[in-house]
């Protein structure tokens, strides 16, 4: 039998055997009949409009490389990535965008050495920043820090430690034309 990642759920383990077809069954659980897991993978293509706030905010990156916020007029948060409506609020932002950043503050992140289809080689980390003049934040891969070293790419981004927005030459209206790097 080949060996298969850990998971949870019924079909691991010694008792395990593979089916035809790829599957594995497994002994029954307590009170149920055998479960059988069968794999599957799926490659979905498809387009999707971004929507309005989305739309011109890509835009911008795009465009003028900046980073822009919707304020909402109730709560007085200053929303990024922009939305059209405050969810705290339940109320429409504002159309008047403010520009946020350059810098901002890491307010959580993390790193992978696993390899995800779609993705850039490993490791690679991705932090979510507050940017300056922003009550919200906005998550983005992260260069500038050497990810092979756990230890060290943590301590690099510490919650609290200055980033700053770089933006890609090949910008494309998407949410990668910019990354955090350690201001």
């Amino acid at each position: 039998m080949s060996r298969r990642p850990e998971t949870a759920g019924v079909g691991q383990g010694p008792d395990a055997t593979e089916e035809p077809g790829g599957g594995r069954a497994g002994p029954a659980e307590a009170g149920q009949g055998e479960r059988v897991v069968l794999p599957g993978a799926w490659h979905l293509e498809f387009e999707h409009a971004a929507g309005r706030a989305a739309s011109r905010f890509l835009v911008g990156l795009r465009d003028e490389q900046v980073l822009r916020a919707s304020p909402c007029p109730s709560c007085r948060r200053v929303l990024v990535p922009p939305r059209n409506f405050c969810e705290d609020c339940f109320v429409p932002t504002s159309d008047d965008w403010v520009e946020v950043g350059p810098e901002g503050v890491v307010e959580s992140f993390t790193f992978t050495y696993a390899r995800f289809a779609g993705y850039a080689d490993p490791p690679y980390g991705v932090a979510y920043v507050r940017p300056d003049g922003a009550t919200t934040a906005i998550a983005n891969f992260v260069t500038g820090v050497d990810f092979t070293d756990p230890a060290a790419a943590a301590a690099r981004l510490a919650i609290g430690t200055r980033m700053r927005v770089v933006f890609r030459p090949d910008r494309a209206a998407r949410i990668t034309d910019f990354t955090w790097t350690p201001a």
